[in-house]
């Protein structure tokens, strides 16, 4: 899951405390050699593949399919560091996703979709990154099914992916300009602060890379987070810049990071979120609150809450979240005030055959209200009768039956 590498800003370099058993979360970790104490010096290989059996049904229209992803995302990836002494260290994390069932790119336009980054590391001042990298969100394990890109109502609610006439955006239903912060964020420049008693900052920048514009950031973010050893709590605030009239088109998601192309207007959304996590090692408990204001006349807000659980017995581990968007201010093709909210569920089992290697069931739905036509596990909705409007009212429902193993 993606929630693994994010926790390196969060959980670990916080420290895990002494007085609690180790978090369940926490223990995920060891798939990755930033990690898991295997790799002092050098580089490591490391990855997953993940394969399942997926069903989906929406508007009366069903489909059954082998899917990549339903737990880990499919990738490989190499993981390298340099020890340069007094407490420093240089450090490089290459990333790939894939298609496990195709053996395609996850991403046609990116080999390292997921990572590109070298920085470096001080056990005394912080940590500094260059390159594609996570950025200053809400951290991915908020959602306790790790925002994969397939089984979890929080990706597909929580970034709200909209379907529209013209094809699909991130919180395009708020508007010209509205978009999304991405999980992993081209040419960002980080900084994460040392822990002192619990808390630290991280602190993003990233810039458009298009001559001429203004303003020159395609995003830029601070997080500032607090950890016991058991609770987790974090506060984010970024910028996004999107595109003027392409509403869902982020600056940071292209091949290039351009927040538009020279003398194109750009729309700066601002992005609120708060989070807390409470992991016993027996029980893991999770909440979410996202804000998304595009910053343009007549443009709406949407908010997102979220509750979760993962319940460890074992080799066993039971998952539940529940995800709701609301909005205000939004308006339907004719202009007019509308209703628009969406419900999701999402269940989830897992059994662990050993460290490596696991196989999980998944079922979920998400419930339009209004206007909404947030879509569930990249199914595209049913349109209405000779138009390429997607019909209103729709529940997506998707299970998904798999196996992974990580190397």
């Amino acid at each position: 899951m993606k929630k693994c590498i994010a926790m390196s800003a969060a959980l670990l370099t916080l420290g895990t405390g002494t007085a609690h058993a180790e978090p369940y979360q926490v223990t995920l970790l060891a798939a990755l050699p930033e990690f898991n104490g295997s790799l002092r010096e050098g580089v490591a290989l490391y990855g997953s593949i993940d394969m399942g059996i997926n069903y989906q049904t929406v508007g009366g229209k069903s489909l059954v399919q082998t899917q990549s992803g339903g737990e880990w995302t499919s990738k490989f990836g190499l993981f390298g560091r340099e020890d340069l002494g007094g407490g420093l260290r240089a450090e490089f994390n290459l990333e790939n996703g894939f298609l496990a069932n195709s053996g395609a790119m996850q991403d046609n336009t990116s080999f390292f979709n997921r990572q590109a980054w070298v920085g470096l590391n001080s056990s005394t001042y912080g940590r500094v990154r260059f390159g594609k990298q996570i950025g200053t969100g809400l951290p991915l394990f908020v959602d306790v099914f790790g925002t994969v890109g397939t089984n979890s109502a929080y990706t597909w609610l929580g970034t709200a992916v909209v379907q529209t006439p013209k094809g699909f955006g991130y919180n395009c239903d708020l508007g010209a300009g509205a978009t999304q912060l991405p999980a992993r964020v081209n040419n960002a420049m980080t900084y994460l602060s040392p822990s002192f008693a619990g808390f630290s900052t991280e602190l993003m920048y990233a810039p458009s890379n298009v001559a001429g514009q203004s303003p020159a950031a395609a995003a830029q973010g601070a997080l500032l987070q607090w950890y016991d050893g058991t609770t987790y709590v974090t506060g984010t605030y970024n910028q996004v810049w999107g595109l003027n009239g392409t509403s869902g088109t982020s600056g940071t998601s292209g091949t290039s990071g351009a927040g538009g192309t020279g003398g194109t207007s750009t729309v700066r959304n601002d992005l609120y979120g708060f989070g807390v996590v409470v992991d016993t090692g027996k029980i893991v408990l999770s909440g979410a609150f996202n804000q998304y204001a595009p910053k343009l006349a007549n443009d709406g807000i949407a908010r997102v809450y979220t509750l979760g659980t993962i319940w460890p017995v074992g080799r066993n581990a039971f998952r539940a979240s529940v995800v709701y968007r609301d909005t205000s201010g939004v308006h339907d093709s004719a202009k007019n005030p509308a209703k628009d909210s969406a419900f999701g569920v999402m269940l989830g089992y897992d059994y662990t055959l050993s460290k490596r290697t696991g196989l999980y069931a998944r079922a979920g739905f998400i419930r339009n209200f209004g206007i909404s036509t947030v879509l569930l596990n990249n199914n595209p909705l049913p349109t209405q009768t000779g138009s390429t409007a997607p019909e209103l009212g729709t529940t997506p429902v998707t299970m998904s039956l798999g196996m992974y193993h990580n190397f």
